[in-house]
């Protein structure tokens, strides 16, 4: 089962969604092929310093994040990658590097990027190595009401 936070939120909200079980794996593009996903319909989560606040990115887990560019859409120049263990505390549930891409969630703001389609399926970390979550874009952007997106 996913964490317990993200399987109550999933099942209050009435989602649509499948659970793909599989062999416990530790990257974002081993998880995309053991969901038997491409590494664009993957979502993999990046937690970033904006102006000193933790900030949520959900890419595509074949992506880099380019700092530079995210300085400029967020308009300063302290962006920072942030290391695990300065925000693990805050996914408390969850397995460490497994982090689901519901920020709200977990007080954070979430920023997706612009490269996942509205017609497929996303599929992203339910909060567990062993664990991922698949359902339509449509649904997980609703789901999620994130703060903005990114290129």
């Amino acid at each position: 089962m996913a964490s317990v936070t993200v399987q109550h939120y999933l099942d209050d909200s009435h989602a649509r969604y499948v659970s793909i079980t599989h062999t416990p794996v530790y990257t974002a593009q081993e998880t995309a092929e053991a969901a038997h996903v491409s590494g664009y319909q993957y979502a993999k989560v990046v937690i970033v310093k904006v102006k000193n606040k933790l900030t949520m990115l959900v890419v595509p887990a074949c992506e880099r994040i380019d700092i530079p560019y995210l300085k400029k859409i967020f308009s300063t120049s302290t962006v920072e990658l942030v290391a695990e263990k300065e925000f693990s505390k805050r996914f408390p549930d969850c397995d460490r590097g497994a982090i689901p891409p519901f920020g709200h969630l977990y007080q954070m703001p979430v920023y997706v990027s612009r490269v996942f389609h509205a017609d497929r399926a996303i599929v992203f970390n339910a909060g567990l190595h062993n664990e991922a979550i698949q359902m339509p874009y449509r649904y997980f952007i609703g789901l999620i009401d994130p703060d903005g997106y990114i290129d």
